[in-house]
């Protein structure tokens, strides 16, 4: 079999495509199979279930991974009333991509004005978009500590505030001090509702002022 991509960010999600080789094809006959790829790291595994988009080709959600390696992907194989089987075999590499990078320099930061550089970059809209995605993944891949700063989420929701970023700011919100770190105020007395709104955020900014 071949893996498309044959990479993923640690937090995963991404679309795997497994397109299936001569000897795999053979099984792909029988509708009553049901593929699997098994995810076999140095201390963790993963198996996730596939859909058959062709006779050739099957679509998975890539799962998250805890370190970043490679990993080898086994497909495999069940029928009604007999054993798993398996056959193929491919390797696969987690990485750590910028959107983890940009969570972890956040969630790290105690320096509000060097966190908040971030906000004075031009990021075209497409490129916020998939940055809404994917650090909002990467965000919820960390698993936030219980006591997580509000000078941390009012880092994050002031981000989220200049650029748009639903999905992150979303997930902010449902932190413990979520509250406390919205009534924050920049050092020009806004606060993460004032910027979603003066940037043209107004979906954002009504979801802040609930």
């Amino acid at each position: 079999m071949k893996l498309n991509p044959q990479q993923a960010p640690l937090y995963g999600q991404c679309v795997l495509t497994v397109q299936l080789n001569n000897d795999d094809e053979v099984e792909v006959e029988e509708e009553e199979v049901e593929f699997y790829c098994l995810f076999s790291g140095s201390t963790q595994r993963h198996v996730t279930s596939t859909v058959r988009v062709s006779r050739v080709t099957l679509q998975a959600v890539c799962p998250a991974h805890h370190v970043c390696e490679q990993v080898l992907v086994t497909l495999c194989w069940a029928r009604p009333g007999a054993p798993v089987d398996s056959h193929s075999q491919e390797t696969f590499t987690f990485v750590q991509d910028l959107a983890l990078d940009m969570a972890h320099f956040l969630l790290d930061s105690t320096d509000p004005q060097e966190a908040l550089l971030l906000d004075d970059e031009q990021i075209p809209l497409k490129v916020c978009k998939r940055l809404d995605q994917s650090l909002a993944l990467a965000l919820e891949h960390l698993s936030l500590p219980y006591h997580t700063r509000v000078q941390n989420l009012y880092n994050l929701l002031h981000l989220a505030a200049s650029h748009g970023l639903w999905m992150v700011a979303s997930f902010v919100l449902q932190q413990d001090g979520s509250r406390e770190a919205l009534r924050r105020a920049d050092a020009q007395g806004q606060t993460a509702a004032d910027v979603a709104k003066s940037r043209g955020h107004k979906k954002l900014g009504k979801l802040f002022t609930r």
